[in-house]
């Protein structure tokens, strides 16, 4: 049970029901009652847990068989929901409206700012940012799809990325150099699996109008090295030339005029360990002989222009 914080009743679920002919009367909707009270509960956590649409909870109603069954209907029918063709169906939509739908949808720093105000829209940024991390641990698969399928599904999972991802592996098959291998891996990369964010995007696009194409950029033909330091390849944002640009979102890397060293960020690593391991990625360019700029998030957000300015002076200044 939980506590209404308007009349203070306890419910199993506060519901629009229970605000407008239970409560005080004063709240109407959910989002007034959220409005009212940030952060509060609308359910149970255990109800919650129960009635959620899972594998495990589906295969303890109906049993294994059917349970698998209804579960994998349900996962297909929420992925078709989700497509040109259901909406085109039932809604009429243009392929137009499909993308400016699917654009409205996507969670950025920027929209939730805009929804929500800078205070509570950075901490609904870093919410997601927090959940989006814990999708990818054990507790995460073990919750979704109980205990032992969970456990089965994060091996795999790590395995076949492990596999398909480890240079090391790569590089002995084929008798070539890890950087080689690097190469080998970025190009068997899709371009959807190199999205950066929208904002990276209109940096890189307004850098091009300035510059021309660039050579490699997140968006296209990820360029990236070996790192003995870190036993694993990194990519880089962007590569012109002599010149690497990293462009550092300021949730992901922590930056350091936000963060402090002890922040807990991505799956408990702390900020000073993702500076750490930046530091180690900036190295490695230079080793190979690049220049390498940095350029934050919140410093391109507050005046683009000058931030262009300045790359296109840096890279004129020190190009080959």
């Amino acid at each position: 049970m939980i506590k209404c914080l308007e009349c203070s009743k306890e419910v199993n679920r506060i519901q629009w029901t229970h605000l407008r002919y239970k409560c005080s009367g004063k709240i109407k909707t959910c989002d007034e009652y959220l409005k009212k009270y940030p952060n509060a509960m609308l359910v149970d956590p255990s109800l919650a847990k129960k009635t959620t649409l899972t594998y495990e909870n589906m295969v303890k109603k109906y049993g294994q068989i059917e349970g698998e069954a209804r579960w994998k209907s349900y996962c297909e029918k929420q992925a078709y929901s989700n497509t040109y063709e259901y909406k085109k169906e039932k809604y009429g939509w243009s392929e137009k409206q499909f993308l400016e739908y699917n654009a409205s949808r996507s969670i950025t720093l920027k929209k939730c700012i805009e929804r929500y105000g800078e205070k509570e829209g950075l901490r609904k940024w870093h919410e997601y940012c927090d959940k989006q991390a814990y999708s990818n641990t054990k507790e995460y698969f073990i919750e979704k799809y109980g205990q032992d399928l969970g456990s089965i599904k994060y091996l795999e999972y790590n395995k076949q990325k492990g596999t398909s991802n480890s240079a090391i592996a790569i590089a002995n098959k084929l008798q070539i150099t890890l950087d080689e291998a690097v190469e080998v891996i970025l190009s068997r990369k899709e371009s959807k699996e190199n999205l950066g964010s929208n904002l990276e995007k209109e940096f890189t696009t307004m850098l091009e109008e300035k510059v021309g194409r660039l050579e490699h950029t997140t968006f296209n033909k990820p360029y990236g090295k070996w790192c003995h330091e870190l036993n694993s390849y990194v990519i880089f944002d962007i590569k012109h030339k002599n010149c690497i640009i990293e462009f550092n979102g300021d949730y992901w890397h922590c930056n350091p005029t936000i963060y402090k060293e002890d922040r807990k960020i991505i799956g408990n690593m702390l900020a000073k360990e993702v500076w750490e391991k930046d530091k180690k990625k900036i190295q490695t360019a230079i080793n190979h002989g690049f220049r390498v700029m940095v350029i934050w998030e919140n410093e391109f957000r507050k005046n683009k222009i000058e931030t262009i300015e300045r790359v296109v002076q840096w890279m004129q200044n020190g190009q080959k």
